[in-house]
């Protein structure tokens, strides 16, 4: 038999992986041919995958076998259409983190993520950073919506001396493993300084020309939280692109469409240019809200299948 010791990847360092062992070791480990021979995706072994290892000569490791996989989050790699680019692995929650404003808050992005973490076998959880600065005139309206889905929303003002709403996020994360997800600026390493004191994670203001955010996080780690708990950052993403989601199977994600798409002529009615379609007369009617349809119609046109 064997003599594998199992461990959880904590972080990635180019084509080395820091894994942390059930005794609390820490140790860079290299990755065995086989493993990535035989992996499915992109990303043989991502920040946390539960791994088998063994040492070296060197005091180093070597991962021999990554562990089934409870959950993902991920996205197309680039270039490579048939292959997914794993972010994280094994984690229970997606913190969408956006912001009231610089850079703007986007709706759209907000709606793939909690899309993206459905698919990953994620819970979606909404935070909303910079609240102290000054709010769209539809913000409030926009967050009553998501609230009364079911989403978890926090908000929080980790630049701010009254840390507002971090603790009341702070005691919902540590019941969890939750990674950190949305676009660069929005303030995710501040406000991950906040929730791990001492972390220092780099930050950089938005530009003030073009009001988008500055990438500081280069590399993906797992950080253990103070009070319990686990939380990933990730580089800032650009474009949330969604794997091997069809056209037909888009409206199942918003569930707001439930209560209305027995009432649509055809049974399979995408609720875009359909006749007597009861989804589009609901949005009519304002009992869905409109600014969720149009971000459905983006999303419907931008998948391929």
């Amino acid at each position: 038999m064997n003599d594998f010791l199992k461990g959880i990847v904590v972080a990635t360092k180019a084509r080395l992986f820091e894994v942390r062992a059930e005794n609390g070791e820490r140790l860079r480990c290299e990755v065995r041919q086989k493993v990535k021979f035989e992996a499915q995706s992109t990303t043989p072994v991502a920040v946390g995958d539960d791994v088998l290892f063994s040492y070296t000569e060197n005091e180093c490791g070597i991962i021999e076998e990554v562990l089934p996989r409870r959950s993902t989050f991920g996205r197309p790699s680039k270039g490579i259409e048939d292959k997914l680019q794993i972010i994280a692995a094994n984690l229970d929650c997606l913190g969408i983190v956006v912001s009231v404003t610089n850079p703007p808050l986007k709706t759209g992005l907000i709606d793939r993520f909690i899309i993206a973490a459905q698919i990953g076998q994620m819970t979606p959880l909404i935070v909303i950073n910079k609240s102290d600065l000054n709010r769209p005139k539809d913000f409030e309206q926009i967050f009553d919506d998501y609230k009364s889905l079911g989403y978890e929303l926090f908000f929080t003002s980790a630049e701010t001396d009254t840390d507002e709403g971090v603790d009341e996020l702070q005691k919902y994360l540590s019941e969890h493993r939750t990674l950190f997800a949305g676009h660069s600026g929005v303030g995710k390493s501040t406000l991950l300084n906040k929730l791990i004191p001492g972390l220092n994670l780099k930050t950089k203001k938005v530009s003030s020309y073009n009001k988008k955010g500055q990438h500081t996080t280069t590399s993906i780690e797992l950080f253990e939280l103070p009070c319990g708990g686990y939380i990933v950052d990730s580089p800032g993403l650009k474009v949330m692109g969604l794997w091997e989601l069809n056209k037909k199977d888009l409206p199942f994600y918003y569930t707001e469409f439930e209560l209305f798409r027995d009432g649509c002529k055809f049974s399979s009615c995408a609720h875009r240019h359909e006749p007597h379609c009861a989804v589009k007369e609901a949005v009519k009617n304002g009992d869905i809200s409109t600014y969720r349809y149009e971000n459905y119609l983006s999303i419907y046109d931008s998948l391929e299948n």
